[in-house]
C-alpha cells in the first residue's frame, strides 16, 4: 500500500485526530450512558432530513399518507427517501405505464375515489 502513497505527502494532523476521537468517544458515551440525563438529549443523535409532501406530487399519482407517499393506482406506500419528483415519476412510468400520460384531473378524481373508499371502510 505504501508504494502507491509514496509520492503523496501526508499532513500531520495528530492533534486534530486526537480531538476528533475524544469527541467521538464522548458522543458515544453520551448516547450509551443511561444514568446521565443531560447527555441523552436529541442534540447528540444525528438528525435526518425529512422531506415533506408537496401538492404537485398528485400529478404523479401520489397522495400524502401520514408522512409517506401513497400511490393511488397500486396502493403502495413509498418511504420518505422516495419522496422526490424524479423517483415518483419513475414509479409512475415503470409500474403504471398506461397512466403516465394522464392529466392532473385524472389523479384528482382518483384521490376523491380513494378518500371515499377509505371513509367507507372506516364505517
Amino acid at each position: 500500500m505504501e508504494r502507491w502513497l509514496k509520492g503523496v505527502k501526508r499532513v500531520a494532523t495528530s492533534s486534530n485526530d486526537a480531538e476528533c476521537s475524544k469527541a467521538v468517544r464522548a458522543e458515544n458515551t453520551a448516547i450509551t450512558d443511561p444514568d446521565d440525563d443531560a447527555t441523552t438529549s436529541c442534540s447528540t443523535v444525528s438528525k435526518t432530513k425529512k422531506k415533506k409532501y408537496d401538492a404537485s406530487y398528485i400529478s404523479f399519482g401520489f397522495v400524502d399518507s401520514n408522512g409517506s407517499t401513497l400511490c393511488m393506482l397500486c396502493s403502495k406506500l413509498l418511504p420518505n427517501s422516495s419522496m422526490a419528483p424524479a423517483k415518483l415519476r419513475r414509479h409512475l412510468e415503470t409500474v403504471h405505464p398506461e397512466s403516465k400520460d394522464k392529466n392532473k384531473e385524472f389523479f384528482v378524481r382518483k384521490k376523491v375515489q380513494l378518500m371515499k373508499s377509505q371513509k367507507n371502510m372506516m364505517l
